[in-house]
């Protein structure tokens, strides 16, 4: 990984430099990708120091910054906060379905392994899910009393039986307002 150092006013330590290799290694391993170059600015206002650290990663860049009187410890804040945005991330890359080029070589790997598995079990069919509900008793009401239990609920149907004619009934709230009454 390349890091590059700007101090404003202020100067780092080996010893804070170290350190900071040793996070920024880890949230090298987190995002997967060998080369990684961050950006890491320090700069001093009166008694207050300012640690701010950019890394390209991921098609997108990571800015964190970090507050402290000492520089050391604020260079350790910005990149606490780092390791936190990288893990999110990386999470937000890998729990969405991005298309690969997006995803890295770290996807890739993933590929990989999956293929070496064998195949999993057939599939369920694509599309909406179906969720039963459980059997319906439904209570005998007339049409204008179902329109009037659909509009005081928050669902979007109700089944019934007709009154009259002791038909099974469904009247559905439509996305343009209207209802719909479906007989069997």
């Amino acid at each position: 990984m390349k890091v590059h150092y700007t101090g404003r006013h202020v100067s780092l330590g080996d010893d804070d430099k170290e350190r900071a290799e040793r996070k920024l290694e880890k949230v090298q391993r987190i995002l997967g990708q060998p080369d990684l170059e961050a950006h890491v600015i320090l700069s001093k206002e009166g008694a207050d120091c300012e640690a701010e650290v950019t890394l390209h990663a991921l098609h997108h860049t990571l800015v964190v910054a970090g507050h402290n009187a000492q520089v050391g410890r604020a260079l350790t804040l910005a990149l606490e906060k780092l390791e936190k945005q990288a893990v999110k991330s990386k999470h937000k890359l890998v729990d969405t379905r991005r298309p690969q080029r997006q995803r890295g070589e770290a996807a890739a790997i993933v590929q990989e392994v999956a293929a070496d598995e064998p195949p999993a079990p057939a599939a369920e069919p694509t599309g909406p899910r179906i969720i039963e509900s459980g059997s319906v008793e439904p209570k005998p009401m007339s049409v204008e009393g179902a329109r009037i239990a659909l509009e005081e609920s928050k669902r979007d149907q109700i089944t019934f039986r007709e009154a009259d004619s002791d038909a099974v009934c469904v009247l559905l709230r439509r996305r343009d307002g209207d209802l719909e009454l479906i007989r069997t």
